[in-house]
């Protein structure tokens, strides 16, 4: 977490909202375009987080999870240009 944001007791935790966070983009891929806060809300809406996350953290989730995805497209295209 680049944040350092320490969630409050009743706050759900990174592992919770990353988790809930691949659910819902799964389900939904445009909140990787919205703001953090209606990340947030939406985790709650749809049913992903019983109590609505900071929005720091959601943030961070993104840029966690996005980091994971470019990673993951680059080993891709390495494959691709090196036949086996």
């Amino acid at each position: 977490m680049s944040s350092g944001y320490i969630p409050a007791k009743d706050e759900p935790g990174p592992d919770e909202i990353l988790e809930a966070l691949q659910e819902a983009i799964f389900d939904n891929p445009r909140l990787t375009e919205m703001p953090s806060e209606e990340v947030a809300r939406q985790l709650v809406l749809g049913g992903h987080l019983q109590e609505e996350p900071s929005p720091v953290l959601v943030a961070d989730m993104l840029d966690a999870l996005e980091a994971e995805e470019n990673g993951f497209e680059a080993d891709e295209l390495s494959e691709e240009g090196n036949p086996t």
